[in-house]
């Protein structure tokens, strides 16, 4: 009870410190509007001069945490299932435990195997380089022969120190050109940074876990997607502002779908006529974010900012401003793992805020270079060509077709690093094929055929996970997590196929506790809103203790 104490106070010290109103400029308005999280480095307590205010705190603070007080606490776990965690905690330093790419299931083995895995992608793609301690001898750097600990310590905190030191100066520097003001500046200034982190998820959907007999067989069939974690790294602050900048530009892609549910509604009204002799087929990227070209890809973004400037908004900022913090942002691409120094020369960090939008324009530039323009393909982008970051769909007639679609737009790739893995139906047996949470299929006649899988179409691999019943989440966050799924079945379904798709939501739920999950789709909750009326006040947030404290 100790924590959740304290979670109340340090909500009451925030209450009070926000209830203080900042400047009002034209970018700090925007931060409150866009969901700002950073905080400032070092903020003084509010004044206690107001007693009524604080008088009306003091009674709102003994009220809660009287509440609080009668609230009581159960354990969400059954007695096999406390056991079976204490027994992989207690005695088992030796295991690595996380849990598999696209979060399919959990992962669990033996850290020097996770750590070969990691090592063996860091050094066998070429796209890392690691960079070893160094110290002064007769005016040169030269790398130390036996390093120590201290020694791969000092090199990363100095290394982080140079990032931060030129993140703040670009930034100084853009907010005095621009006169934004010191509000502004101290905002976005990096402290106490660290490097990013790298670490790999397994992609247990690839290989079958009864094909390893032994270490050599991890090593060889275990494929694994690299991440980058850029939280509270140098760069961080400066990739926020880039990200919110640039979202707009996703609108005026034509490839681009927000959503799923989007595509399907402009396939169905295609008619037969027009979809016949067509079949929709799919193609991924591998390996996208390591395939971009940096210069080019900020060139690109920068190029497609120009033409759509009046649709962004730059809050004092300019394009130029913009430009030179995406240049430091993808070119400080410094990593840390195993408190070892890396540098990634190729690509982009997966994990990196302005990453996606900057793959994603990339390759639209290809696709405008070829598919856009050369007309043997313009009936083809006409009839729906579409992509998400790297997972793209279209129409073809023959699989020669497809093939000649994505080879065009790989073509304009001047590095050759772009490669597509198409995947055309069947011919014989005109078969579904997945498609972001979808399955899509026009048969012979021109017919669209769509059923949903959205995450539930799952190799062997894959466990039927949601959010258990017996968790301690609000009651209504189950109801709404419940209503999306079966949501979400239905929109993305034809009427054939609806009740197939929620027989697949039954089955996921019932799999995590929920007894006749659809009876809370007739639920309805009181809409609380969180919207403040007076510009002065702000909502006090509180943790969520229990189902009782939160009703009440």
């Amino acid at each position: 009870m100790l924590k959740e104490s304290l979670l109340l106070e340090k909500s009451f010290m925030m209450y009070k410190r926000n209830c203080f109103k900042l400047s009002s400029t034209v970018l700090l308005q925007y931060l409150k509007e866009s969901g700002c999280s950073f905080q400032r480095p070092f903020v003084k307590l509010p004044p206690t001069c107001n007693s009524t205010v604080e008088d009306s705190l003091k009674q709102l603070s003994l009220y809660i945490m009287k509440l609080f007080s009668k609230s009581k606490l159960s354990f969400n776990m059954t007695p096999i299932e406390a056991k079976g965690l204490k027994s992989l905690k207690e005695k088992r330093d030796h295991l690595h435990f996380s849990v598999s790419d696209k979060g399919g299931e959990f992962v669990v083995m033996e850290k020097p195997q996770h750590q070969q895995l990691t090592e063996q992608r860091l050094t066998s793609t070429g796209v890392y380089k690691f960079i070893p301690p160094t110290r002064k001898r007769n005016g040169e750097l030269c790398p130390i022969a036996n390093p120590t600990d201290t020694s791969y310590n000092r090199q990363i905190n100095g290394v982080v120190d140079q990032l931060e030191t030129v993140a703040n100066s670009l930034w100084t520097t853009i907010c005095n050109k621009r006169n934004l003001g010191s509000d502004i500046v101290e905002f976005f200034k990096s402290h106490n940074t660290r490097h990013p982190t790298m670490y790999v998820l397994l992609k247990t959907h690839k290989f079958q876990v009864s094909q390893i007999r032994n270490n050599t067989d991890i090593m060889e069939k275990c494929k694994v997607r690299p991440i980058v974690s850029c939280c509270g790294s140098p760069t961080e602050r400066l990739a926020w502002i880039c990200t919110n900048v640039l979202s707009p530009l996703l609108e005026h892609i034509p490839s681009h779908l927000q959503n799923i549910y989007g595509h399907l509604e402009d396939l169905k009204k295609l008619t037969p006529e027009q979809l016949k002799g067509w079949k929709f087929c799919t193609a991924d990227v591998t390996s996208l974010y390591n395939k971009i070209d940096i210069q080019g890809c900020v060139h690109d973004v920068m190029e497609l900012a120009a033409e759509h400037q009046q649709s962004l908004r730059l809050n004092g900022l300019e394009l130029i401003d913009i430009h030179e913090m995406l240049e430091f942002v993808f070119g400080n691409a410094y990593f840390t793992f195993n408190n070892r120094l890396y540098l990634q020369l190729i690509g982009l960090f997966m994990g990196c805020k302005p990453s996606p939008i900057g793959a994603i324009i990339r390759v639209y530039c290809f696709e405008r270079c070829s598919i856009y323009t050369d007309v043997h393909f313009l009936p083809i982008t006409n009839r729906l060509n579409r992509r998400y970051v790297d997972d793209a769909g279209t129409l073809a007639t023959l699989r020669h077709h497809a093939l000649q679609i994505f080879s065009s737009i790989a073509d304009q790739d001047v590095d050759g690093r772009l490669a597509w893995e198409i995947d055309y139906p069947d011919s014989e047996h005109n078969t579904f094929l997945p498609f972001l949470g979808t399955e899509i299929r026009v048969d012979e006649e021109g017919h669209l055929l769509a059923w949903p899988v959205f995450r539930f179409y799952r190799n062997e691999q894959k466990k039927q996970i949601t959010l258990q019943y017996r968790s301690h989440h609000p009651f209504r966050t189950k109801v709404e997590v419940v209503k999306n799924f079966y949501r979400t079945a239905e929109r993305s379904s034809t009427p054939d196929y609806v009740e197939e798709s929620m027989q697949i939501v039954d089955h996921l739920l019932r799999c995590n506790g929920y007894e006749n999950p659809r009876q809370y789709l007739t639920l309805r909750h009181k809409v609380i809103s969180t919207k403040v009326g007076d510009e002065s006040m702000v909502n006090l947030k509180l943790p969520y203790i229990s189902e009782q404290f939160y009703d009440e």
